[in-house]
């Protein structure tokens, strides 16, 4: 079973934190998790920064674009995460743009979410229709949760 639904099946009060990878130091993405988890936190959400985050308030456009400035691509951020099950056993979510997983190439970034341990995937602009007719099978492939779709369907109850 998935991190994810074990968590929210012994749990029915979580913290779930938000940070951008890459920010505020291209290095720091391990050891905000390591900290995060050793403070309680239940469940974190990695932003994977993008050039142009308009759907995202000023707070996470600019920890964005400080990101990449510093460097940090999705390469980098499988590379700094490939250790991270060795120390951090909460479910880790990545949060981005579809454009940049696109760029990546989808089954390449599911294989290496599935690789460094990566629970689901939060893409807000992955229409649900879109997801289900071209990337369900291979988000199950790989293991990675949609939590976007399991949103839709808990709003639809």
């Amino acid at each position: 079973m998935n991190r994810i639904n074990t968590t929210l099946q012994q749990n029915n009060k979580l913290l779930s934190i938000y940070f951008t990878a890459g920010y505020p130091k291209i290095n720091d993405t391990v050891s905000i998790i390591q900290e995060l988890e050793k403070n309680g936190v239940d469940m974190i959400e990695i932003g994977l920064p993008f050039s142009d985050p308009l759907a995202d308030g000023p707070t996470i456009q600019e920890s964005s674009t400080i990101a990449i400035e510093n460097g940090m691509a999705t390469s980098l951020l499988f590379e700094q995460l490939a250790n991270i099950r060795e120390s951090v056993n909460i479910p880790l979510i990545i949060m981005g743009y579809f454009n940049p997983m696109m760029q990546f190439g989808m089954e390449k970034f599911c294989q290496k979410c599935q690789e460094v341990g990566i629970d689901g995937l939060i893409i807000p602009d992955l229409p649900l229709h879109v997801y289900e007719t071209e990337y369900k099978t291979l988000f199950e492939k790989y293991g990675c949760l949609n939590i976007s779709k399991m949103l839709h369907y808990l709003t639809q109850i």
